[in-house]
């Protein structure tokens, strides 16, 4: 399952579990845009739906594991994990609505090694001019 949340300024924040790891991305509400960007972290399988608050300008996600809550800090772009748990005691919880589609992009997997170059064939030598 596949939980988002609006934001203000016109883009959504979506989060999903794979097996152990849990991908954040961002993306534009509009369905003109499709551009999406995201992070994923090896948090462990959810037990339960994510808990999302906002603290002042940072959102922060509250994954519910067999290892007990983990904590990811959203300040803009910017997803990062918390040690230990935040203080949450003046934030505002915030409602993730349930999605069944995968609307944002699972982050690139890393890119193979380029293959060595060729060695470049040596240069002709050059006729000395006027010969």
């Amino acid at each position: 399952m596949n939980y988002f949340y609006d934001l203000e300024n016109g883009r959504r924040i979506e989060i999903r579990n794979e097996g152990i790891q849990t991908f954040v991305s961002f993306g534009s509400k509009s369905p003109g845009q499709q551009q999406s960007q995201g992070s994923g972290f090896g948090i462990g399988a959810w037990l339960k739906e994510p808990s999302l608050f906002r603290r002042g300008e940072e959102l922060v996600l509250e994954i519910h594991t067999k290892q007990g809550s983990r904590f990811l800090r959203v300040d803009g772009n910017q997803v990062r994990p918390v040690d230990g748990q935040p203080g949450l005691g003046n934030a505002e919880r915030l409602s993730l609505e349930k999605t069944s589609e995968e609307t944002g992009m699972k982050p690139m997997e890393p890119m193979k090694p380029m293959e060595p170059m060729k060695p470049m064939t040596p240069m002709k030598p050059m006729r000395p001019m006027g010969a």
